[in-house]
């Protein structure tokens, strides 16, 4: 593993699991003291098998994001056994086999074209001698989802690794005939969130756009970030009930991961949680602390939705006396 820890990717809730590096003793997760993975992204974030995927990742570093970092990549086909309670197999998790893995700033490969007998609701054939295997159980979304390695050797700080949970179309399992054709009418393959803007807010209630540039706050004060979603970011999807045998609406819940060079944030992760379908969430803020000495920091957001879209970008914040 690594030398820090960061959450995963949608804590596999909104899935997305990344085995970065592990925090200091007594240090906040949301603080970035040295090269750090953030998140590990798949374009598109659902897909049929067969289809192929862009992966990529988002790297920091106490200076600046990283660039430029080759990677070693691999998909993985080895289904979490259930005496396993991570989100991925054991057997997947260490240094990539250099034979096998991609290297490169990105990644495409196809979703295997057994995916979803390997992680989704279709029971694969038992090993000779072997007892037959369970098909998987969905999340709450009624997902299922590949892991993808990524591996990073030459981090500054030694060597960073993670996990795209790339979510898989598979066929709707138990259910009517009914209720699976209503289902494949209704369903729509999950598209990224966005982060349409963000700001900060000072104590007066004035807002400065850090899209519009790096903005100046003073040594120690309070403000409130804000992050804007686009319009669009939680779609609403059905989910098969099989307590009821009916299509339920869900809006997909929105969460920001939240990574600074400096200062205190009051939470290290917001957002908004599933709802019923109409009740839509249009922004998250954190409140933040700035530094008691001048310099410039660097802000991250991660933005990720409970199907497994991401989206993320970076801002400067400058702290300069008054």
């Amino acid at each position: 593993m690594t030398s820090r820890k960061q959450e995963g990717l949608f804590a596999l809730a909104a899935l997305a699991l990344l085995a970065s590096c592990k925090p200091s003793f007594g240090q906040p997760p949301y603080l970035i003291t040295e090269t750090t993975l953030l998140a590990v992204r798949g374009e598109p974030p659902e897909v049929n098998p067969g289809a192929s995927v862009t992966y990529s990742f988002l790297l920091a570093s106490p200076d600046a994001t990283v660039t430029g970092a080759d990677a070693m990549w691999d998909v993985c086909l080895t289904p979490k056994p259930p005496s396993e309670s991570n989100a991925v197999a054991s057997a997947c998790t260490g240094i990539p086999d250099a034979g096998a893995a991609s290297v490169g700033l990105t990644f495409v490969a196809p979703v295997p074209s057994k995916a979803c007998q390997l992680f989704g609701p279709i029971a694969p054939p038992p090993a000779a001698g072997q007892p037959p295997v369970r098909p998987r159980d969905p999340d709450s979304t009624g997902g299922y989802y590949l892991p993808v390695q990524v591996w990073l050797p030459s981090a500054s700080t030694g060597a960073v690794s993670g996990f795209a949970l790339e979510r898989i179309r598979c066929n709707l399992a138990n259910a009517p005939a009914d209720k699976v054709q209503e289902y494949n009418s209704k369903y729509q393959a999950n598209n990224d969130p966005g982060v349409q803007q963000t700001d900060v807010v000072d104590a007066q209630g004035n807002v400065l756009s850090l899209d519009a540039g790096t903005q100046a706050v003073h040594p120690g004060d309070v403000v409130t970030i804000q992050v804007t979603f686009a319009p669009g970011s939680a779609e609403v999807f059905p989910v098969y009930n099989p307590q009821t045998e009916e299509l339920d609406d869900q809006t997909e819940s929105l969460h920001v991961s939240w990574f600074i060079t400096g200062g205190i944030f009051e939470h290290d992760r917001t957002g908004v949680a599933a709802v019923d379908a109409g009740d839509i969430a249009t922004s998250t803020s954190n409140q933040w602390t700035a530094p008691t000495q001048p310099g410039t920091h660097v802000l991250w957001i991660v933005l990720r939705d409970s199907r497994g879209g991401t989206d993320y970008k970076s801002y400067k914040i400058d702290v300069v006396a008054p």
